[in-house]
């Protein structure tokens, strides 16, 4: 039973009936959440008259440490681990899992399917195995292409999405190794990818990049910065080599806090270096890599706060989209989503930074928080973050951007679209007990509680995590 104190001003609350404690879980697109326990993972109806029942289950090779889930392509990607090895696995055709115990297929990424079993690949449900030479730490799939990223120490690998042609009517989901991108000296925590645009996130660092065509025509395909004339990169260079002889442990030696935007950040100090696969028709390899953002912040040792709990969290890139009809053969039209702007959001555990990226980089809002945060998530109207017991919501003013973007002579006279430079609003604070996680997508939030039991009167039993 569930004892609800107060609720958030939201249209309905549910409680999802996981059978096991959820530890990690995500939206699936227009219909489904997906919560993972242990070594399984269940899927839930968020939508139509079986709202939060359960739809499907199946299990996975490890216990799940990472889950993110692609619209484009329909198919839900996991870090497992198991004997303290990870594993990058992929499930496709998910919604063609009846029961627990149903067959599935398990296949190697890039391996062709030969045309006996293409017909029973229709109603079974596929595991595509992703290799790798380092063990994955974070991964993120494009919200357009269904495109999936995935960070390593010190590189990011690119596998593109593509589908197996078996005959005229049916086609099988699979992926392609396209790209990795060398990144030096930065181990990524969280990254976030749309259409072409990388965000980076360390502990104390955030670098985004565009990946670009190159415009010469594809005469090089790695892209090398010139170290030798990055004077702040010499400059840091002799600062740590000084620094280094005065390391003891009297001492704590904190880089100073950096903020590049656009071009200026190439001079971070941070280099980039695109490795072609070859995997693929080699005129498609000839990009450049971009640089829109580097920022780099320090624990504030002034204060009683340990360093480690100065970290940032929460990296997400949010795309707005202009949807436009386009004439194929001049009869038929058909929908596609056009990017009309994309925004940047991380936090640090007190501030959160918001960012907008395209044509020009710019910091749009910074949002303060009365409490220490442990998560936020960004939609186009609200952002919203939680505490150990609170979830806060502020405003945003990602639309406004966006439809100023679009028609910059906007008449503001009935104010129907706020000006970007309004003074951020926090619009509520609500009590939840226990709150360890958050996720949006469409109209939904999920929330993950933990509930102490000693601060509960008169329940003494175990805790219990809740969707």
């Amino acid at each position: 039973m569930v004892q609800l104190y107060n609720l958030h001003p939201f249209g309905s609350q549910q409680v999802v009936p996981c059978k096991v404690e959820p530890e990690r879980f995500c939206g699936g697109g227009r219909d489904a959440l997906f919560v993972a326990a242990g070594c399984k993972v269940e899927a839930f109806a968020v939508a139509g008259q079986e709202l939060c029942q359960p739809r499907c289950a199946f299990s996975t090779l490890g216990r799940v440490l990472r889950l993110a889930y692609s619209e484009a392509g329909d198919y839900l990607v996991a870090i497992e681990e198991k004997n303290k090895a990870t594993f990058l696995r992929a499930y496709v055709n998910w919604r063609s899992k009846r029961t627990e115990n149903s067959r599935v297929c398990i296949r190697m990424v890039g391996h062709k399917v030969e045309a006996p079993f293409s017909e029973t690949l229709r109603d079974q449900m596929s595991i595509i195995e992703m290799p790798l030479s380092e063990p994955p730490l974070c991964i993120s799939c494009c919200p357009v292409k269904g495109d999936l990223l995935v960070g390593c120490t010190n590189k990011l690998v690119l596998f593109s999405l593509k589908y197996q042609i078996i005959n005229e009517e049916f086609s099988v989901l699979d992926f392609e190794l396209s790209l990795i991108i060398h990144i030096d000296n930065i181990t990524p925590v969280e990254i976030s990818f749309c259409v072409g645009y990388f965000a980076v996130m360390s502990e104390l660092e955030v670098l985004i990049l565009k990946l670009e065509l190159d415009p010469k025509n594809g005469e090089r395909v790695n892209h090398h910065p010139h170290k030798t004339s990055n004077p702040m990169k010499q400059t840091e260079d002799g600062i740590s080599n000084e620094t280094s002889q005065l390391e003891s442990d009297d001492f704590v030696i904190c880089q100073k806090p950096m903020e590049l935007l656009g071009e200026k950040s190439e001079q971070s100090g941070v280099s980039v270096t695109l490795e072609s696969t070859g995997l693929a028709d080699e005129k498609t390899k000839h990009f450049h890599v971009q640089h829109l953002l580097y920022r780099r912040f320090t624990p504030d040792i002034s204060s009683y706060v340990s360093p480690d709990d100065i970290r940032l969290h929460s990296l997400q890139l949010l795309p707005i989209y202009k949807t436009g009809f386009l004439t194929s053969d001049g009869k038929n039209l058909s929908q596609e989503k056009e990017l009309l702007s994309l925004f940047c959001f991380f936090s640090l555990p007190h501030v959160g930074y918001l960012y907008l990226v395209v044509k020009s980089v710019e910091l749009m809002s910074v949002y303060q928080y009365p409490e220490k945060s442990q998560q936020a998530v960004l939609t186009p109207q609200f952002l919203h973050v939680i505490t150990s017991n609170n979830l806060q919501c502020f405003t945003v003013r990602c639309s406004a951007a966006a439809a100023r973007e679009e028609d910059p002579y906007m008449d503001n006279t009935l104010k129907a679209c706020p000006q970007v430079s309004m003074d951020v609003c926090a619009l509520r604070i609500q009590l939840f007990i226990g709150l360890k996680a958050i996720c949006h997508f469409k109209n939904h939030i999920i929330l993950l509680t933990k509930a102490d039991p000693e601060a509960i009167p008169e329940r003494r039993e175990s805790p219990k995590r809740l969707l």
